[in-house]
């Protein structure tokens, strides 16, 4: 008997729209039927380009039928939280974009006000990890499953790392982790109020999502329970202001920055006397670096996402590979290079993808990365944000 298939809405018609609509089309069980975006012409637009049935430009109207089965919310970060609870209460299986959510200063209605230089940290805090319970809370009450798509905890070299921890039964010390790029481009990236912080969660959550995967994974197999982050100590800077940098005649990092941080650092201690420390900013030249690092008691691994190098090229001028993608945020295609050869395969994303549409077949089965994980990055990170605003500790 052919294996049933799995119908999925999309909610939003962005970026991260396009890379998830291309991970499902790799998958033979999974039919993508319909899209909802704010406007009907950028639905009708997205769903023309890619043969999907139906746009809307209301989610409403997409939650309403009854032969969508898994709706995935790529929607920018301050629009992740309504849709999500609202497609559980309508009995739909959601995936949503990373991070799970945060604080927009929803409750001010001065839409003029910098957020992030005016609201206090601890506050955020509070209502960011407020707004990420409501979101858990509803699918658990609706019996639905909650699908965090945080990609690095399916990148192959993450997942390779995990097995071999696990033959090792090895006990992880230490992790070191980091995402860094030229900046983002996106207006939503620029201010508080859309992105609910600046690196430390836009890039960040991806290498601490991947620590908080692991040591979760480490706890179950060890302990009969997952290890779960403890204390917090962090620092944030917007280094595209460092003194003599606005005068450059020419800059080649992102500077349009508002009210967001575009470095951070963070430590997180884990109930178990183990630490994560990662880094994440926006003042990184030569293409998109994601690099993560175990140390364990018995072994050590390191995880090269981005750049690898199964392919190495070079090129006198940028003009001759002007026809081939090589890399994400990559400058010039002039000089060595490190061609991706699967990008999304590398990243994770299919596999994520698939991980949550078997989810939807097998009544037993639970995603990888899940709401649970995702809540608390939420929580590890606005306590990174209240500890760089206080100079302390922050215990959870």
């Amino acid at each position: 008997m052919a294996e049933r298939k799995v119908r999925v809405g999309l909610i939003g018609a962005g970026f991260a729209a396009r890379f998830h609509f291309d991970g499902f089309k790799t998958i033979p069980f999974v039919e993508v039927v319909a899209i909802a975006s704010r406007t009907k012409e950028k639905a009708e637009a997205f769903a023309k380009e890619r043969g999907i049935p139906e746009a809307y430009d209301d989610y409403r109207f997409l939650l309403d039928r009854k032969d969508i089965d898994l709706v995935d919310v790529v929607t920018p970060n301050y629009a992740h939280k309504q849709p999500v609870i609202d497609a559980a209460e309508a009995g739909k299986h959601v995936v949503v974009e990373k991070p799970l959510t945060g604080y927009f200063g929803e409750d001010i209605a001065d839409e003029s006000l910098p957020v992030g230089e005016k609201v206090s940290k601890k506050e955020m805090f509070a209502k960011a990890v407020a707004n990420a319970e409501e979101m858990v809370e509803a699918c658990k009450r609706n019996n639905v499953k909650l699908g965090y798509a945080e990609n690095f905890c399916y990148a192959p070299t993450i997942q390779k790392a995990l097995r071999l921890l696990e033959a090792a039964d090895a006990i992880v010390l230490y992790m070191r982790g980091e995402e860094a790029h030229s900046g983002s481009h996106s207006p939503y990236s620029m201010q508080w109020r859309t992105s609910g912080g600046g690196a430390l969660l836009r890039l960040g959550s991806h290498p601490l999502g991947a620590m908080l995967f692991i040591k979760r994974r480490e706890g179950i197999r060890r302990l009969g329970k997952p290890i779960r982050p403890v204390a917090v100590t962090a620092q944030v800077s917007n280094l595209t202001k460092v003194q003599g940098f606005s005068e450059k005649p020419k800059h080649y990092l992102v500077t349009a920055w508002r009210d967001v941080e575009n470095w951070g650092s963070l430590i997180v201690e884990f109930e178990d006397g183990s630490v994560g420390v990662l880094t994440a900013h926006d003042t990184c030249l030569g293409g998109i670096y994601n690099v993560m690092e175990f140390f364990a008691d018995n072994c050590r691994v390191i995880c090269n996402i981005n750049p690898n190098n199964p392919c190495v090229a070079y090129a006198p001028e940028a003009s001759i590979f002007e026809r081939e993608y090589i890399a994400e945020k990559l400058e010039t295609k002039a000089g060595w290079s490190f061609p991706s050869i699967n990008e999304d395969f590398i990243n994770g994303y299919p596999q994520e993808l698939e991980d949550f549409a078997r989810c939807v077949l097998e009544p037993e089965r639970q995603p990888l990365s899940d709401g649970e994980l995702g809540f608390d990055v939420v929580r590890v990170t606005y306590a990174a944000y209240w500890s760089a605003e206080e100079g302390r500790r922050i215990s959870l």
